[in-house]
């Protein structure tokens, strides 16, 4: 029993089957993204895949299910891979003007010199009868949109007028996207941006999920093909060609993912280290942090994993110009077509150099190394650390220390400087441009201490030499080069839905409909955990369905056990182990609390700090101060309503609802207790 991760990167393409029975991987391959293909990227994660059948470990049949991370879709946009987008908004006639002011969008900046065309056509809702849809969309499309995005005035509450906008669009042929079918949250302006930003996006995603598709049907994988997003949701390759937009950023959402299914931890700061750029974010109290994807200026309902991204990796071209290092990539040795130095096994003799622009329009400041023969090679951060002798045998960055030494003798002697400074002066380059983003993350998130984790193929370059300037220890993940793929592979069956509600039994009904999801996509009944968190800022909630599976004791996302969490709960409330105590559990959560006394004589003050850690290490619900109280079924009755300026979590036994006041009563119906919880809400 298999199943297959594939992670499309920026440089590399890498595919794992990962045995259901040990939950290791059992095969791997890499090869290169195939940005120039006919088919895209879809070429070299077809052939990653067709190399992984080859290795003859495991056959097609065996396979369970195949999981896709890809950075594809926020490439399209950077690239400007899109078509013009026609913008149909509908709207009550007494709030046309309103209406106009907030869907009317001037300007899309997708990228610096790029921006998304637009076309825009308004219908008022009381004409918004089929012919009269159907000719505005006419009119877009005539006027040059390539997909349509619909977006009606309060369709949170009632999407029909946009879902009969969309069977118009799909009766003449048009790709579309509606507002509503990306975000339960209020703000049409910015649902509004987003359904463009998708909609830019359509016909270059349906390409790719056809050619993708097609090649499972031609390997005899008979297995569902799915997707992991930005928000850790896993969702089936189908929704891609609809909705690619939540997929923007999936790859370092994989990365974590991969990371914390082999070393759980409540806080820690994570450098991801690629062939042509590194991502650094955060995992605050046991899982990524999460936050409103931006595409330049504009805020987006995306919620994708906290990632600040710099065009500098383990492939980055050194840059020299007036016989002094000006910095490191954001051009790599596989975009300019160069093996490293390092790997360059045709590669005689360093001889020479040169600098050049790899691509039109780049400045001609790039480092070339040459042989006697005048065969090139590209001069890396790889090199550098390489000529230092930094990588040990086993990482997976190692390569030929003599002649990366050599390539650097070769510069350093026209510069006057000897090779050793040389490489140091380029790694300092590159660690500088990443310090302050680390710093930046660190104080946002109020991260004391945290270690380093360093994943992806060039952690060993970067990730020690970043944390030894922020004074912090680093840990490289096991398999780090695969970790994303590895990430995809074994992430649980997952979803993400943000509603508004009302009223204690609407949340509880949300909350059964989304589990009814999760078990349509293959989750086994009984098995799903449910989380309901506050948003504060946009009065909804939002509810995160984990499907733990029949079979997760094959290894997956291995359940820690209760001395772990222990430990994790000490971390998480910043006491000693020693003065942590357990106070219920039941098979997907432990209650731990806290005695925290401070100040002397009449300012003696105590507080009772409570954490609720997952089976997986997740910080579920944490509360500065407060009190906790085991329930039957039947103790319900007299318990108090916790009140609307109270965190407050009620733990059933697969249910946690956070900071929501709701009817106890109702939540525990199932006869099977649990735990009610209220206190000083902590930052989550």
């Amino acid at each position: 029993m298999i199943r297959i991760g594939i992670d499309v990167g920026g440089t590399f393409t890498k595919a794992v089957a990962v045995d259901l029975g040990s939950g290791e991987p059992i095969a791997r391959v890499a090869v290169p993204t195939t940005h120039r293909a006919q088919q895209g990227v879809a070429a070299g994660a077809i052939e990653a895949l067709q190399r992984l059948l080859a290795t003859a470990r495991f056959a097609a049949a065996d396979v369970r299910l195949v999981t896709f991370s890809t950075t594809q879709a926020v490439n399209a946009l950077l690239e400007g891979d899109v078509v013009p987008v026609g913008i149909l908004a509908l709207g009550p006639r007494r709030e046309r003007r309103q209406t106009q002011q907030r869907t009317r969008l001037e300007r899309i900046e997708l990228a610096p010199g790029r921006a998304l065309r637009l076309h825009y056509a308004y219908v008022d809702l009381e004409e918004a009868s089929e012919a009269v849809l159907e000719r505005a969309l006419q009119e877009l499309t005539a006027a040059g949109a390539g997909a349509i995005a619909i977006s009606a005035a309060y369709a949170v509450e009632n999407p029909a007028v946009e879902e009969r906008a969309l069977a118009v669009a799909r009766r003449l042929g048009v790709p579309d996207t509606a507002g509503h079918q990306l975000t339960g949250l209020y703000g049409l302006e910015v649902r509004t941006l987003t359904a463009a930003i998708n909609a830019s996006i359509l016909p270059r995603m349906r390409e790719t999920t056809a050619w993708v598709k097609a090649a499972l049907d031609q390997s005899g994988i008979g297995a569902p093909a799915m997707v992991l997003t930005g928000d850790l949701s896993v969702v089936p390759i189908d929704q891609l060609a609809d909705l690619p937009a939540p997929s923007m950023l999936s790859g370092p959402a994989a990365s974590v993912a991969g990371a914390l299914r082999t070393n759980p931890t409540v806080d820690a700061l994570f450098v991801e280290v690629g062939g042509t750029s590194t991502n650094i974010g955060v995992i605050r109290n046991g899982r990524p942090a999460l936050r409103y994807v931006r595409i330049m200026r504009h805020p987006t309902c995306l919620r994708s994993v906290d990632v600040h991204v710099a065009g500098i990796g383990g492939g980055s071209l050194i840059r020299i110009e007036r016989n002094r290092v000006v910095g490191v990539g954001p051009r790599s040795a596989h975009i300019a077509g160069l093996p490293y130095v390092s790997f360059a096994a045709d590669l005689g003799q360093p001889s020479a150099w040169e600098t050049v622009a790899p691509r039109e329009g780049d400045d001609e400041s790039y480092v070339v190394i040459r042989d006697a023969h005048g065969r090139p090679a590209a001069l890396t951060l790889t090199d550098a650390a390489n000529a230092l002798g930094l990588l040990p045998s086993t990482d997976y960055a190692c390569g030929d220390r003599a002649r990366a030494r050599a390539a650097f003798e070769v510069v350093a002697r026209a510069l006057g400087r000897t090779a050793d400074d040389l490489a140091r002066e380029v790694l300092d380059a590159a660690c500088a441009a990443l310090e302050p983003l680390a710093r930046d993350l660190l104080r946002e998130y109020e991260l004391r201490q945290p270690p380093v984790i360093g994943l992806g193929g060039g952690a060993g370059v970067i990730a020690p030499l970043l944390a030894e300037r922020l004074g912090l220890r680093t840990a490289i993940a096991p398999a780090a080069e695969v970790i994303a793929a590895i990430g995809a592979a074994t992430t649980p069956l997952s979803l993400i839905e943000e509603v508004h509600v009302r009223s204690g039994p609407e949340l509880l009904a949300a909350v059964e409909r989304v589990e009814r999801r999760l078990v349509a996509f293959g989750a086994t009944r009984g098995s799903v955990q449910v989380v309901v968190e506050p948003i504060p800022e946009r009065q909804a909630s939002r509810i995160r369905a984990l499907a733990l599976e029949t079979h997760r004791s094959a290894g997956l996302r291995p359940s820690i056990d209760r001395e772990t969490a222990h430990e994790l709960a000490a971390r998480a409330l910043g006491v000693p182990a020693t003065s942590v105590r357990l106070q219920f559990e039941n098979p997907y959560y432990w209650v731990f609390t806290a005695s925290v006394r401070t100040g002397i004589g009449p300012f003696r003050r105590e507080r009772r700090p409570i954490v609720v850690i997952d089976r997986h290490g997740s910080v579920c619900f944490h509360a500065v101060d407060g009190s906790c109280r085991a329930l039957s079924g039947t103790e319900t009755s007299n318990t108090r309503q916790p009140s609307q300026g109270c965190a407050c979590a009620i733990i059933g036994a697969r249910c946690l609802l956070l900071d929501r006041p709701v009817d106890i009563d109702q939540a525990l119906a199932s006869g099977e207790g649990g735990c009610l919880l209220v206190g000083q809400p902590a930052r989550l």
